[in-house]
């Protein structure tokens, strides 16, 4: 789809990317992660970059819950696991649509 991905293994490794990759604008995270959650990969990362980094956010859970460790979900795009590829381009699409339409 042209889009430039990065991979991470947690949350640290997440924030190192966006510290040290320019222009990037979106993050896909899910609610469990190894160690840390997601939650606080949404914190750290809107703490240190503030709203220009947009956020879906993947779950299991049949209906997360609105209030996730500190972290409103209902601000996010919910992508409800599993899914299929024509559901994430379809998120993706969404997001970054709306983040151009702010600019």
């Amino acid at each position: 789809m042209g889009y430039e991905c990065y991979g991470a293994n947690d949350v640290e490794a997440a924030i190192k990317i966006v510290s040290t990759t320019a222009g990037i604008r979106l993050i896909i995270t899910d609610f469990q992660m190894p160690g840390k959650t997601g939650a606080d990969l949404v914190r750290a990362v809107e703490t240190k970059w503030g709203g220009h980094i947009k956020f879906i956010i993947m779950s299991g859970h049949a209906l997360p819950c609105v209030e996730w460790n500190g972290v409103d979900t209902a601000s996010y795009t919910l992508l409800k696991k599993p899914f299929d590829i024509d559901d994430l381009i379809g998120a993706v699409s969404a997001v970054l649509e709306t983040t151009e339409e702010q600019l």
